[in-house]
């Protein structure tokens, strides 16, 4: 029973990582920052959509604001290598099999949505409500994968429903605090090895709350800095599993499975230089230190250790450039470098991550005093990494004997995406 739940646990934690911010998270909140890479985010402000990153920075706006839109994203992820398969036994080896374990463009086109409304209640005082997604999407292996065991379809989906106040202590300090449902739903599957059919499939949804603060600094009116700081949440997905014990009887379960969603923080700076040219940067760490391992707990099976990962913190750089081109017109460019949290020894073709780098370009166009839209499109730059990964499980012969069946993938992964995304803000 074990073996049956340890690859579509992994599977789980695919979320397309290698597409998107590092590990499984999305840093997809807006078009407009997009257009920049996301680099200042928590100070720039030019819309309620920083609300996605900093609760403090919504005093800004002294009438109710308004800021909707979506976000395409575009992967390709490719995976190239073989698999080899034996049995051990007390008196040796057999060899059953050395095949190509090559697959394309397995992990899914997502479409990312978000809205943000942000209403001044007085003079001081800011009320916030967003609804936003920070993980998701999925991978799919092609029917008859040979590494299947491994890990062989998954779907997770997040929707983050959040409200904050923040509150304009004097012209230079304001801070905001928010609190957010997260909605998640997971479903995923397996093969067995030699075999293409399920060997074992689990779907199952759950709700966490969330906590986020923020503050604002405004030195001058040129000069904005931003700090945040949003909570790491255990997400519980409860629901039912289908699998085959280690007698190859098929069994229906329940149960649940901890998904680790880590704590993160971002530094923002925003410097007008001229009338027209500003530069903006943005330091982010996410803790993924806190994704040390996976455990599944099934109602009738009891607690199980899946998976070690122990995954290390991460880093994300980036710096960007805003151009009144004319009095409606504005250019948006940026760049990022985004650090993958996954040890070299711990990638697998479920979580095939890599550092990667951002290159972004967006428009504005100022359509009336109230009315704006944004568009903008990224390329993330994915590195080729090495992937080894090992499966065995306890089985018993034909002809009885006891024997470990040991399954090993050695090959690479390769993953790139564009991100197209459009906006509409309006102040009322």
């Amino acid at each position: 029973m074990q073996s049956i739940i340890k690859p579509s646990a992994i599977a789980l934690l695919v979320i397309a990582g290698q597409t998107h911010a590092a590990g499984f998270q999305l840093a997809e909140q807006s078009a407009t920052g997009l257009g920049r890479a996301f680099a200042g985010e928590a100070a720039i402000a030019d819309n309620a959509s920083v609300l996605g990153r900093n609760p403090g920075a919504i005093t800004r706006f002294k009438q109710t604001a308004f800021s909707g839109g979506f976000i395409y994203i575009r992967p390709q992820v490719d995976i190239e290598g073989r698999v080899s398969d034996k049995f051990v036994t007390p008196v040796g080896s057999l060899p059953t099999g050395n095949k190509s374990a090559d697959a394309s463009d397995v992990a899914g086109d997502a479409w990312v949505p978000n809205l943000y409304v942000v209403t001044p209640l007085n003079e001081r005082l800011s009320l916030g409500l967003s609804l936003s997604s920070q993980y998701g999407l999925g991978i799919e292996m092609p029917k008859g994968y040979s590494a299947g065991h491994f890990g062989n379809v998954s779907d997770i989906k997040t929707v983050e429903l959040g409200t904050a106040l923040a509150y304009q202590f004097t012209p230079f300090f304001s801070a905001g605090m928010g609190l957010s449902l997260i909605r998640g739903e997971g479903e995923v599957g397996g093969t067995f090895p030699h075999q293409d059919k399920i060997a074992k499939h689990l779907e199952g949804t759950g709700n966490e709350l969330g906590w986020n603060i923020g503050v604002l600094l405004t030195p001058s009116e040129r000069t904005r800095i931003g700090l945040t700081y949003r909570n790491g949440v255990d997400l519980k997905l409860k629901g039912d599993a289908v699998g085959v014990d280690g007698q190859g009887q098929t069994f229906k379960d329940t149960g649940n499975l901890v998904l680790p969603l880590p704590a993160t923080a971002e530094l923002a700076l925003f410097q007008q230089l001229t009338d027209k040219l500003a530069l903006h940067g943005s330091v982010n760490w996410t803790n993924w230190s806190k994704f040390v391992g996976l455990d599944a707990s099934l109602d009738h099976q009891g607690p199980m250790h899946i998976k070690d990962e122990n995954w290390q913190d991460s880093w994300r750089y980036a710096l960007g450039m805003t151009y009144q081109v004319a009095p409606k017109w504005q250019l948006r460019s940026g760049i990022a470098y985004d650090e993958s949290p996954v040890p070299a020894a711990n990638r697998t073709i479920s979580i095939p991550d890599s550092d990667r780098i951002w290159y972004s370009l967006g428009v504005g166009y100022q359509y009336s005093k109230a009315l704006s839209v944004d568009v903008g499109v990224t390329l993330i730059d994915g590195k080729k990494v090495g992937v080894h990964e090992s499966f065995t499980q306890p089985v018993r012969l034909p002809n009885g004997i006891p024997a470990h069946y040991q399954s090993n993938f050695d090959g690479t992964s390769e993953g790139d995406a564009w991100l197209a995304g459009a906006q509409l803000s309006y102040l009322f």
